[in-house]
């Protein structure tokens, strides 16, 4: 799995749990909907604008929906 699914992955758990829509998650986040579900079927990137947004909407720390391996190479480089 790449870093992109696994972004995706843990975002759509977070939207589980809070038992929201992806257009819900759209309005609140400000983002496109065709561009959210895109990312969310790993298309593409999630920039770190819009998984704070997400978090936000959510009302969940932007790091838990970022994988532990970004961490870890971060405090490595």
């Amino acid at each position: 799995m790449n870093t992109a699914q696994e972004v995706a992955s843990l975002i759509k758990a977070a939207m589980d749990a809070a038992e929201r829509t992806p257009s819900w998650v759209s309005r609140k986040a400000a983002i496109a909907l065709t561009t959210l579900n895109r990312k969310l079927e790993g298309g593409a990137d999630f920039t770190v604008s819009e998984v704070r947004r997400i978090a936000v909407a959510l009302r969940v720390p932007a790091s838990s929906l970022l994988p532990h391996d970004f961490f870890v190479e971060a405090i490595a480089s």
